[in-house]
Order: C-alpha cells, then structure tokens, then sequence
C-alpha cells in the first residue's frame, strides 16, 4: 500500500509541474527515490529554475538554455517557448536555397561562369606570387636565423672553452700553490729549531768528524753558544770544487725555541764576533724576507733623495 501511494504521489507532482509554466528545484538535495529531474540534462542543481516546451511539454533549466539570470516571473511571462528540439529558424539552408534556384536566371548564370573562369586564370598566378614572396621571405629569415644561431654558437662554445681553460688552469695553479704551502710548512718546521751563519770558514782537516768538531768549537768559543744549548752542528749543501773560496752556511740546531730566540735576537739577527747568528729559513722565507729587505731599501733611498732635494 506504500508503494503505490507513493508513486500516486510522484505521478501528481510531475501533472502539476507539466501544468505550470516554469518550476524551480528544491532547496534540499534530494534522494532519487523521491524526486525526479524533469530536464533531459538529467542534473540536479539545488534552486535552478525550469521552463516548459509549449510544443514537447518538457522542462528545461534556464542554464541549459541560456536563460541563465530569469526570474520566475521573467520566465511565466514568455509566450510560445520552444525548446532546442522543437524549435526550427525559418531561413534555413535548404529554403535559401531553393528560393535562390527559383529566382536564378539566364544572366546570372552567365556572370557567376565568367568570374569563375576569371577566378581560374588568375588563381595560379596569385598563388605562384604569394608562393615567391612567401619562399623568398622565408629563405632569407632562415638564413638570417641559422647566421645567428651559428655566431650565438661559436661564442658560447668560445667562452666555454675558455672558461674551461680558466678552470683547468686555476685547478693547475691552486694544486700547485698548495703543494708549495705543504713544502714550506714542511721546511719551516724541520728549521725551527736551527740557527743559520754564513761566512765562516771551513775546516782542512781530512776527516768530517774532524771538520765537524771544529765547527762545534767555533759555536762555542767564537759565537758563544752554551754548551747545553747546543745539539749539533752542520755545513748546508755540497763543496764546490769550482768555487774553492765559498764557504756554506753553518747550521747550528739547538735544544729549544728559546734558544733560537736568545740567539738571533727574536729572529731579527745577532752580530757577534764579526758573525751574524740569523734563523734558518726555508726558501719562501728567505724570499720573503729579501723582498722586504729590498722594499725598505727603496724607501730609505727615497727618503734620502727628498732630503737631498730639499736640502741641497
């Protein structure tokens, strides 16, 4: 008994929708089982306003027919409305066209065969022209483009290479400088401990225990090296049998930092006897320490000048 009350009632509802000119979806949305949408769009939109066929007697959203912003008096007011389905524009193309081939003539027909023979001879020539202009426009554009892809392209490939170059060759330089830095900080460490005297005269004596036994006498008697101070003492690099008037350093290595310190007066040097007691430096030092000399050289001469000329 249900059931077929409620399909009595569903059976009303759409009579008094098909009644009304133009109905609106509820509020709420609803389950299938009790509403159906009338539009063959078959969409629910909650509030939507429908308009009804006068020839089909179906319901139609305003969206659906673009008339999307009626209101529900706007839309009880329009008179004879068709849907998309049955409604039919009155100039079609087939009424166009059989009142044009009922009011065709002889002479007509005479003109629209001359313009298309017109149409014919002249159609190739215009294509072959634009053809030539187009093609002519076209080349030359491409040329250009291809000219200036391949000049972008040459110096990009330029300017990698000689980054590339710059890389490789700071690579090259910074391995090296590296390398140099582990060298003297090497040398440096292997000398801290080392006094350096230049200018003092070698042993004759045959052996090099002898000669080295004198040299340690010379550190203790001439330079006034305690003995406690002193661990050992050496000459730096190999007799020149072509230079016999040369004498190589003497290297005296003590037993602490200060020591070194005592006796080269904090490493700016110490005469005694005749004899300067300095560090014994390692290379990137000595160099360091020359160009330091040379530049203090260069302003005393520069002092020196400016007092001459101001006091001639």
């Amino acid at each position: 008994m249900n059931d077929l009350n409620d399909k009595k009632k569903m059976t009303e509802k759409k009579e008094a929708a098909t009644r009304k000119k133009v109905v609106q979806s509820p509020e709420k949305t609803p389950s299938s089982s009790d509403y159906e949408c009338l539009c063959p769009c078959k969409k629910y939109i909650v509030g939507e306003f429908s308009v009804g066929c006068e020839q089909c007697e179906k319901f139609w959203h305003y969206s659906c027919v673009g008339l999307k912003g009626l209101t529900e008096e706007m839309g009880s007011l329009l008179e004879n409305w068709l849907c998309p389905d049955c409604f039919k524009s009155p100039h079609s193309y087939k009424e166009v066209a059989l009142s044009s081939s009922k009011n065709d003539c002889v002479e007509n027909r005479a003109v629209r065969e001359i313009i298309k023979e017109e149409l014919q001879l002249f159609a190739p020539k215009l294509t072959q022209s634009l053809n030539d202009v187009i093609n002519g426009s076209t080349e030359k554009t491409v040329n250009k483009a291809v000219h200036l892809y391949s000049e972008v392209t040459a110096k990009s490939q330029k300017k990698v290479i000689e980054d590339l170059s710059t890389a490789q060759a700071s690579e090259n330089v910074i391995s090296k400088v590296q390398t140099k830095m582990h060298t003297d900080a090497y040398e440096r460490n292997l000398r801290k401990l080392n006094l350096c005297v230049v200018k003092v005269p070698e042993s004759n004596k045959a052996t090099s225990k002898q000669r080295q036994e004198d040299d340690a006498k010379f550190c203790l008697e001439t330079l006034k090296i305690e003995k406690r101070d002193l661990i050992s003492c050496h000459r730096a690099g190999k007799p020149d049998p072509k230079k016999p008037d040369y004498c190589r350093p003497l290297i005296i290595k003590t037993a602490d930092e200060e020591s070194v310190n005592y006796y080269s007066n904090h490493g700016k040097g110490w005469k005694e006897s005749s004899y300067w007691i300095n560090l014994d430096l390692c290379r990137a030092d000595r160099e360091i320490s020359f160009l330091a000399r040379k530049e203090r050289k260069k302003r005393q001469d520069g002092a020196a000048q400016k007092n001459l000329l101001k006091n001639p």
